[in-house]
């Protein structure tokens, strides 16, 4: 598999509108930020944290949604696990590697999470989160009639959005405890 051609195939130019729509709505989120940290809502890792998931889930919407080019209609696959059928039963090698790149796809999201909410998170939370912003970006694909709406992508991101939960949650407890830091309770 080559990732130069698979990370060009999927994250076509931006262009200057998607860019300054970037940095526009950057600058507003990074106020908002910037008001929670000085109000002493969330810590300065918080902070970094959610600015890093607002440049990655960017990122992943400019090259599922906003980049690509609008079919005449919506287009939707409705039968869970269809592309693992394609897979097992047709040999569709290419299927095997879009579901695998599906799962990938928000592992780092899920990896952020426990720095950005500052607590462990479950995998079953991951799961749930993970679905939940697939599924918006699906609808998305679908509304816009930029992709294909499937269930087995909101599966695939859900489950690579647990992966990485769980993982971020792993390294999250271990950098407390390396580091001794105390959690300040947080009025929830």
């Amino acid at each position: 598999m080559d990732i130069y051609k698979t990370i060009t195939k999927h994250n076509p130019s931006w262009g200057i509108t998607g860019g300054c729509w970037f940095f526009v709505f950057l600058l507003c989120f990074s106020r908002i930020i910037k008001q929670s940290y000085k109000s002493n809502r969330i810590n300065f890792s918080q902070s970094l944290a959610y600015i890093a998931i607002y440049i990655f889930l960017w990122t992943v919407l400019e090259s599922t949604v906003f980049t690509r080019i609008p079919q005449a209609y919506p287009q939707y696959e409705l039968h869970i696990f269809w592309s693992w059928k394609a897979f097992f039963v047709y040999h569709d090698n290419e299927m095997l590697k879009e579901n695998i790149l599906n799962c990938i796809l928000l592992m780092p999201y899920g990896c952020l999470l426990p720095g950005a909410l500052d607590k462990r998170i479950s995998w079953k939370r991951g799961l749930v989160i993970g679905m939940g912003t697939s599924f918006v970006i699906e609808l998305l694909q679908l509304i816009t009639c930029r992709g294909l709406f499937e269930f087995d992508d909101i599966i695939h991101n859900g489950v690579g959005c647990m992966m990485g939960a769980v993982l971020g949650s792993w390294c999250w407890l271990r950098m407390l405890k390396k580091f001794k830091m105390l959690r300040k309770p947080h009025a929830s």
